[in-house]
C-alpha cells in the first residue's frame, strides 16, 4: 500500500471534483462548520432552509448535493468510519422522504382536509424501508426500497369525498416524484417500491390490515428474508413500527425455523447461479464471494433463528453479525473474517460509484480502476485486484463452510423404493423394523399431513431406515424414533432440519440408543432438535457465565411474561440436554454436573424473579426498599441439584413501612407475597415449551401454616426460638440464590450465628436420627441410590449432623452447603477422620454418578454399591448414640 494524498478524494472522484469546482462556497462552508473532518451529519433545520428558500424539489436536490459533497470527500479521504458513512447516507434518505411527505400531506390536507378512519379518528401515512435503507446501510449511490401504508379506509374531511386511499395514494405518488425526477438540479433518491405486496402488480399503498392478510395468506419466503430489513422512516413512525411489529411472526417464527432452510437453500443455488455468469466476474456485489452473498449468510442466520434469540431481529447487518458471534453461532475468526470482508467490499463499492455517481458495482477499466484503487490504498491496480480475489475467495469460504451443499432428493436414496413399498402395505412383512413400524405406519394413517409435510416425509424416511440398517438400534430406541417422526409431521420443517443434516440424524440415533431420558425430552419438546447440528454437543460442559447471559438475553429481549417463559423453559432443557449428552460421553463428575444444573436453576431464578416484578411494579408501582431474596434450600442450596430435582425455597424480604408507589399501593408484606405468587407462577407454569420446575416451599417458618414470605427480622428470631432440629438440618444446606444481595448477606449471617450456637450432642443425635428413620419408613421402595442404608442420604445426614454438633467449636467451618464441602471441613477439623471421609466422599462420588446415569441409561441401572465401610460408618452415626461430654445449652428443639 502506498502513503494516502492530502485529498484522495478530488483526485481519484471527477464527480466530487466536478461538484465541488461549481459550488466551492458549499465546500468553503462545510470547512468553516468543520464537517469535514467532524462526524456532524445532516440536519433537519438545514434542510429545512433549503426547502424555504428554493422550493420542495430544488432545495431536496440542493441539499442532497451539498451533503454528498461532504460524505463523498469524508469517505474517498478515510475521515469517517464506515458505519458513519453507511448512517450519513441513510439519515440524508430519511430526512429528505421525511420533509417531501410533510410538505405534500399538508397540500393535499389544504385541498381535501384531513384523512380520518371510520370512527372519525385521523389516519397518517407511514414509509417503511427495506433493503440497504432498512438496514441503514446505503452506499454512496444506492436507490431506496420503501413500502407505503396506511392504517385503513376511511374518508377526508374537506368535503371533497376523497378517500383515504386515494389520499395517500397521491401522497405516495407525489413522494416519489420529488425524490426521483431529474431536473435541473439532478435527482434526489432513486425510489424502488417493488418490494410491496403483490410487487408491481399490487396497489401501490397499502392498508395495514391488507398487508397482514397479505403476508398470512400470499407470504413467499424470499419476502421473509426482504422483511428482516423493515424499517419504519418516515410518517408516522410509531404506527410504522408497531406494524412491523405486527409482521414479525411472519418473520421470525417462534420455533427455529427449519422449513426455511429448504427456500434458502433454493435461494442460495439461485444467488450462486447468478454470481457463476461471466458478465458477473468484475461485479463486487453480486459476483462470486461479493456483498450479496455475506447478506445472504448473516440475513439466514437470521431467519431460521431470529424466532427464538430476538438479538438476531435487527435490520442492520454489522449488529447482527456480531449478534451471531455472542451468540456462537458462528466462530469468532469466521465472523471476524466476514465483518472485515464486508467493510472491505463496501468501501470499494463506494469507491467505483464515487468515480461518476453512478449506480454501478462492477470493477471499471483503465484511469478510473486506478483511482479506485487508490483510494483503496494501493499504488497498482493489480495489487487492488489480487486483494479483492484474496477476499472473495475468503467470503467464499465463510458461505460453504457455513451453507453446506443441500442433500441428494430421496428418489436417488437406494431406499426410496423400500420406503413406497412400506407405504404401499409392505410393512407388514418389514421383518428388519417389525412391531415399531407397525405402530407408526397405523398411527400415520390417522394423521391428516399437508402435501409439503408429505413430500418432506418421503425425503426423510429413506435416509432414516439407511441409518437404522447400519446400526443395531434395539426395537425401543426404533419405536421412540418413530414416535419422533409422529410427533413431528405435521410441524415439517423439522423433517426437513434431519434431512438438511444427516449427521444430525445420525447423532440423534447416537442418542436414542444411549438414552430413553434424552428420547423422552426430545420427543416432548422437538424444537431440542436443533441442538443436534451443534458439533460441540457433548465435549463441552455450559459454563455459569454463558447460562447467565443467555438469561439476560432473554431479560432484554422478551418483554411479555408468556414470551420469556416460553424462552425459559427453552433454555432449560436445552441446556439439561448439553450437560447429560457431556455426562455420558465425558469423564465429568458427578459434581460438576451438579453444579451446572444447580448454576442453569440459578439464572432461570434470577430471571423470573426479575419478570415478577416487573409484573407487580406494572400494577402496584415500585416499592423501597431491597426487594426479595431468594433461599435455595435441599439439593438446590448444596448446588446439587440432578435433571429431575425439584426446588426447595423460602422468601425473605426486609420489612418497612413504605408503601408502593402506584395507583393501587401495596403494603411490604403484600407487595412482596405478590410478587412470590407470580414468581411461584412462572415456575410452575405449563407452557407448550414444558414447565421450568417442580417448587416446594414447606421449609419456610411453620411450613405450610406459615406466611408465604418471612421478613429477615422474623425469620432470624424463628431460627433462634422456635426452629425445629429438622429445620437446623435443612438450615445447614441453604444459601442465597437469587434476588436482593444484600438480604442474601443478611442471611448468611443469620444461618451461621444459628448453626454455630451450642447444642446437646446426645440429644441432637437422638433427634437427627429418628428424622433419618422417619424418611426411611417414607421411601421404603423409593430411590435405592438415595434412601438405602449408607445412601446419599445417609452420607448426607452425617455432614448435618457434624455442621450442627461441631458448629459451635469451629465456627469458621460453617460456609459450605454441599454434602462433599461439608465432610471435607468436617474432616479438617478431626470430627470425622481422614479414613471416614475418603470413605464418605468416594461413596457419595459414585452413587450420585450412578444415580445420574441410571437416569439417563437405556442400560440396567448399575447396582447400588455395597460398600461395607460407609455403611458401618453410617450406622455408628445415625443409629447408634455416643454420649459425649455436653456442650453449653440445648438450641434447637426437637423433631416432632
Amino acid at each position: 500500500m502506498r502513503s494516502r494524498p492530502a485529498d484522495t478524494a478530488r483526485e481519484c472522484s471527477p464527480f466530487l471534483d466536478s461538484l465541488i469546482a461549481r459550488h466551492r462556497g458549499w465546500f468553503a462552508e462545510l470547512s468553516d462548520k468543520g464537517r469535514l473532518e467532524k462526524a456532524i451529519g445532516p440536519a433537519t433545520n438545514e434542510l429545512g432552509s433549503r426547502i424555504t428558500s428554493l422550493g420542495l424539489d430544488a432545495g431536496l436536490r440542493v441539499f442532497r448535493n451539498q451533503e454528498m459533497m461532504r460524505i463523498v470527500w469524508r469517505e474517498l479521504n478515510r475521515r469517517a468510519s464506515l458505519e458513519d458513512t453507511m448512517a450519513d447516507l441513510s439519515t440524508l434518505a430519511e430526512l429528505c422522504l421525511q420533509a417531501a411527505t410533510r410538505s405534500h400531506s399538508d397540500e393535499l390536507i389544504d385541498n381535501f382536509g384531513v384523512p380520518t378512519s371510520s370512527q372519525g379518528q385521523t389516519q397518517e401515512f407511514v414509509i417503511i424501508s427495506m433493503g440497504k435503507l432498512g438496514g441503514r446501510e446505503l452506499n454512496l449511490s444506492s436507490d431506496i426500497d420503501v413500502v407505503f401504508s396506511f392504517p385503513g379506509a376511511g374518508h377526508c374531511d374537506g368535503g371533497k369525498n376523497l378517500s383515504s386511499e386515494q389520499f395517500f395514494l397521491r401522497l405516495a405518488r407525489r413522494v416519489v416524484r420529488s425524490l426521483s425526477e431529474i431536473t435541473e438540479n439532478g435527482f434526489c433518491f432513486r425510489v424502488d417500491t417493488r418490494l410491496r405486496p403483490f410487487g408491481e402488480s399490487g396497489p401501490l399503498v397499502c392498508s395495514f390490515g391488507a398487508m397482514e392478510q397479505y403476508y398470512q395468506r400470499e407470504g413467499r419466503d424470499w419476502e421473509r428474508y426482504a422483511l428482516v430489513k423493515a424499517r419504519p422512516v418516515a410518517g408516522n413512525l410509531e404506527a410504522g413500527a408497531e406494524l412491523i411489529s405486527s409482521l414479525s411472526p411472519f418473520v421470525y417464527r417462534r420455533y427455529i425455523d427449519f422449513g426455511a432452510v429448504e427456500a434458502l437453500h433454493e435461494m442460495y443455488a439461485s444467488l450462486r447461479e447468478d454470481s457463476a455468469r461471466h458478465d458477473r466476474a468484475m461485479d463486487i456485489k453480486r459476483g462470486p464471494g461479493g456483498i450479496r452473498e455475506i447478506e445472504f449468510l448473516v440475513q439466514a442466520f437470521q431467519l431460521l433463528r431470529g424466532g427464538r434469540e430476538p438479538v438476531l431481529q435487527t435490520p442492520s447487518l454489522l449488529q447482527a453479525l456480531r449478534s451471531i458471534e455472542q451468540l456462537s453461532i458462528l466462530p469468532g475468526k469466521t465472523v471476524e473474517s466476514l465483518s472485515q470482508s464486508y467493510e472491505f467490499l463496501r468501501r470499494l463499492e463506494n469507491a467505483i460509484q464515487a468515480l461518476h455517481d453512478q449506480q454501478t458495482h462492477s470493477l471499471p477499466q483503465g484511469n478510473d480502476l486506478l483511482r479506485v484503487a487508490r483510494v483503496m490504498g494501493f499504488e497498482q491496480s493489480s495489487a487492488l485486484l489480487r486483494a479483492l480475489e484474496d477476499t472473495r475467495n475468503s467470503v467464499s469460504g465463510c458461505i460453504e463452510s457455513s451453507f453446506p451443499e443441500r442433500a441428494p432428493e430421496a428418489a436417488a436414496s437406494s431406499s426410496f423404493g423400500r420406503w413406497q413399498a412400506i407405504r404401499a402395505g409392505a410393512w407388514r412383512t418389514d421383518a428388519a423394523i417389525g412391531s415399531p413400524m407397525k405402530n407408526f405406519m397405523g398411527a400415520l394413517s390417522r394423521l391428516s399431513l399437508s402435501n409439503r409435510a408429505a413430500q418432506r416425509l418421503d425425503r426423510f424416511m429413506p435416509g432414516l431406515l439407511e441409518q437404522i440398517d447400519a446400526g443395531d438400534s434395539s426395537t425401543d430406541v426404533i419405536g421412540d424414533v418413530l414416535d419422533l417422526v409422529l410427533a413431528i409431521c405435521r410441524r415439517s420443517a423439522y423433517l426437513a432440519l434431519l434431512v438438511q443434516n444427516p449427521p444430525a440424524l445420525k447423532r440423534m440415533l447416537s442418542l436414542f440408543a444411549q438414552s430413553d431420558w434424552i428420547a423422552a425430552i426430545v420427543i416432548r419438546h422437538p424444537a431440542l432438535l436443533d441442538e443436534l447440528i451443534d458439533p460441540a454437543l457433548g465435549k463441552l460442559l455450559p459454563d455459569r457465565d454463558e447460562m447467565n447471559a443467555t438469561a439476560q438475553r432473554i431479560l432484554e429481549s422478551h418483554h411479555d411474561a408468556e414470551s420469556c417463559l416460553q424462552a425459559l423453559n427453552h433454555m432449560k432443557m436445552s441446556f439439561s440436554l448439553r450437560v447429560a449428552v457431556a455426562e455420558m460421553e465425558t469423564t465429568l463428575s458427578a459434581r460438576q454436573v451438579q453444579q451446572s444444573l444447580t448454576s442453569l436453576a440459578e439464572a432461570i431464578l434470577e430471571c423470573c424473579t426479575v419478570v415478577a416484578r416487573r409484573e407487580i411494579q406494572r400494577k402496584h408501582g415500585t416499592l423501597p426498599g431491597e426487594g426479595i431474596a431468594v433461599i435455595g434450600y435441599g439439593s438446590l442450596g448444596a448446588a446439587e441439584l440432578g435433571y429431575d430435582s425439584d426446588l426447595d425455597l423460602i422468601f425473605l424480604y426486609a420489612s418497612g413501612e413504605s408503601l408502593s408507589g402506584g395507583a393501587r399501593p401495596l403494603a411490604a408484606e403484600q407487595y412482596q407475597t405478590a410478587v412470590v405468587r407470580r414468581l411461584l407462577g412462572f415456575l410452575t407454569a405449563t407452557t407448550t415449551s414444558g414447565r421450568l420446575y417442580e417448587v416446594d416451599t414447606r421449609l419456610r417458618p411453620n411450613g405450610r401454616s406459615g406466611l408465604l414470605v418471612s421478613s429477615i427480622t422474623a425469620f432470624e428470631k424463628y431460627q433462634k426460638k422456635d426452629a425445629w432440629t429438622w429445620e437446623l438440618q435443612a438450615l445447614s444446606r441453604a444459601r442465597p440464590c437469587a434476588g436482593s444481595a444484600k438480604i442474601g448477606t443478611a442471611f448468611r449471617r443469620i444461618r451461621a450465628e444459628i448453626l454455630g450456637l451450642s447444642r446437646d450432642p446426645v440429644h441432637l443425635r437422638s433427634q437427627v436420627q429418628k428424622m433419618r428413620q422417619r424418611l426411611r419408613q417414607a421411601h421404603p421402595s423409593g430411590d435405592r441410590f438415595k434412601h438405602d442404608e449408607g445412601g446419599l442420604i445417609d452420607i448426607d445426614f452425617i455432614a448435618q449432623l457434624g455442621v450442627l454438633e461441631f458448629g459451635a467449636s469451629e465456627p469458621g467451618n460453617l460456609e459450605a452447603t454441599g454434602t462433599l464441602e461439608q465432610l471435607r471441613e468436617l474432616a479438617e477439623g478431626r470430627w470425622l477422620t481422614t479414613a471416614q471421609f475418603q470413605i464418605l466422599s468416594e461413596t457419595h462420588v459414585t452413587l450420585a454418578r450412578a444415580r445420574h446415569l441410571a437416569l439417563l441409561s437405556r442400560s440396567p441401572a448399575e447396582p447400588v454399591p455395597d460398600d461395607r465401610r460407609c455403611l458401618e460408618i453410617c450406622r455408628s452415626y445415625l443409629e447408634k448414640p455416643k454420649t459425649r461430654k455436653p456442650l453449653r445449652g440445648d438450641q434447637g428443639k426437637m423433631c416432632p
